[in-house]
């Protein structure tokens, strides 16, 4: 017997992946400001896995947002996508469970890029003397950025198309719904809520 396919949401996919190896390292180090600073090998996976996730998404959103350009690094995504959507850098970013909140994007008011996009450079590239960035503060950020620039895609992809979609839309039509992250409260159909279902 044959199995009926239809087209996944293989980024939003791969993000609940991340999301979920995220959430598992929390059985063995509490998420609290004191462990902010705290390393590690699986940590470092998931801000490289984050943040190459990003570069790729960050690709096909700019493309969607202004098709005459061909950008190939962060300084060039961010000019495109803050033109056409300044509101990205103010997104926030939480974990109700934890307690933890951050806007993973506020670097880009600035001159500078993010902090942990900064980290992921430096672990990929000399491990050895920057193995203390791959800490609890950056992967909580990185995957919040990737939660924030995967959502921008998608809603970004569904207007392109022709279609009017508002965040509580989105959100709404999104699954499975995220187990660790939220954006901001309003994004969703009722405040606090992931598709409907309350924190």
């Amino acid at each position: 017997m044959g199995i009926e396919y239809k087209e996944s949401n293989i980024h939003w996919n791969y993000y609940l992946a991340i999301e979920s190896d995220f959430e598992k390292i929390s059985r063995y180090v509490e998420f609290s400001e004191a462990n902010n600073s705290t390393f590690s090998i699986e940590l470092a996976r998931i801000i490289m896995s984050s943040t190459q996730e990003i570069d790729g998404i960050m690709k096909k959103l700019c493309a969607l947002l202004d098709s005459s350009k061909n950008p190939d690094n962060i300084n060039q995504y961010k000019k495109i996508i803050l033109e056409k959507s300044p509101e990205f850098i103010n997104e926030k970013v939480e974990i109700p469970r934890f307690g933890m909140k951050s806007e993973p994007w506020i670097n880009w008011s600035g001159e500078k890029n993010p902090d942990w996009w900064c980290a992921n450079n430096q672990i990929k590239h000399n491990r050895t003397e920057n193995f203390e960035k791959a800490n609890l503060k950056n992967a909580f950020n990185s995957v919040g950025a990737l939660l924030i620039t995967t959502l921008y895609y998608y809603k970004s992809k569904f207007e392109v198309s022709g279609e009017s979609m508002s965040w509580p839309e989105l959100t709404g039509i999104i699954k499975p719904k995220a187990s660790l992250y939220i954006l901001n409260s309003e994004y969703y159909h009722n405040p606090g809520t992931w598709a409907g279902i309350d924190w």
